[in-house]
């Protein structure tokens, strides 16, 4: 987790919060404090333990719901995730790692994204990654991972990390068709020898064991074998080639009435722009808008649905027609 922190020490914003962080999470152009600690989670491998958060406030109640939370003045240990109240109010509005063990009541040090350099700038919305040392007179109090069993299953060895590819959830826990999607390609292409049954819609470690095999024979090796998906990884299980991209496997259809900002969103709005159907007056863009719900219904009657079948409500069939390109 440090290590991955570190790696972005020094890395600096674009134009309106323009982010890696905010365009791997799907809310980019935000402010990516608490993004840029999911981003480091993930990419280290533990994003089980450390939670996948933009907003600081419900990351807070994640920890406190899982006894992990420690007050502002509490020892703290490397790799706690420390929040700050810079008002000194109830709700969080910044985030950052800490680096460096430090007894009850003492300064802190910390990796942090989205703040300033120094104290003249903006500290919960500033412009790049950096390390600081903090006192204790803003902070909120301190999530404390379970490093050793949040993101690996116990004596398995197995990651229990999630990450996020296109809008959709992969690693231990996801749910939904792409996941049964994904075992079926695995089993496909020889890589079905954990299954006791299955694929099925809920990703186990079954799931995480198989495609641990299908990244070796790819030439992964060490962490780069964790069984968690990656886009590269991804596309080529899925049968992605030069000429021929990946598509993007149907997210649900209750993921879409949960009005998702995503970039695939942005894909399918191309889609259907180019399939004639866009009823955009300024777009597409990622966030779910009454206009994709339009253009959407017009790409369904195009597909010859009428009625409460052309509602603009993506299902499977007008999704897998449309060849929304993974993203």
């Amino acid at each position: 987790m440090l290590s991955a922190a570190a790696a972005d020490v020094g890395y600096k914003e674009g134009r309106n919060n323009d982010t890696k962080h905010g365009r791997w999470y799907g809310l980019n152009f935000n402010p990516w404090c608490d993004m840029a600690v999911s981003y480091w989670a993930q990419q280290s491998g533990n994003a089980g333990a450390v939670g996948h958060f933009a907003y600081c406030p419900s990351h807070v109640n994640w920890f406190r719901a899982r006894g992990q939370w420690h007050g502002r003045n509490a020892a703290v240990k490397r790799g706690d995730i420390v929040f700050y109240s810079w008002d000194g109010g109830p709700l969080a509005d910044h985030v950052g790692v800490v680096t460096a063990d430090s007894g009850p009541g003492q300064n802190i040090a910390t990796i942090e994204g989205n703040t300033s350099s120094g104290n003249s700038g903006s500290q919960g919305n500033g412009d790049g990654c950096y390390r600081r040392v903090r006192s204790r007179a803003s902070v909120l109090g301190f999530g404390r991972p379970t490093y050793s069993g949040g993101s690996t299953g116990g004596g398995s060895g197995l990651s229990r990390a999630q990450t996020t590819i296109g809008g959709l959830v992969y690693g231990y826990g996801a749910k939904g068709e792409h996941v049964t999607r994904v075992g079926r390609a695995l089993v496909a292409k020889g890589f079905g020898k954990h299954y006791s049954e299955g694929p099925g819609p809920s990703w186990t470690d079954s799931d995480t064991a198989n495609y641990r095999d299908f990244q070796v024979s790819l030439g992964y090796r060490g962490s780069d074998a964790d069984g968690v998906p990656g886009p590269a990884s991804l596309a080529r299980l899925l049968g992605a080639t030069p000429g021929k991209p990946a598509l993007a496997p149907f997210p649900g259809a209750a993921w879409f009435r949960g009005e998702p900002r995503s970039p695939l969103i942005t894909a399918m709005g191309r889609r259907l722009v180019a399939e004639g159907c866009g009823r955009y007056a300024d777009g597409p863009g990622p966030k779910w808008t009454d206009a994709d719900k339009r253009s959407y219904a017009a790409w369904q009657r195009k597909r010859g649905f009428g009625g409460s079948d052309a509602d603009g409500w993506p299902g499977k069939a007008t999704w897998d027609a449309l060849k929304v390109p993974a993203v």
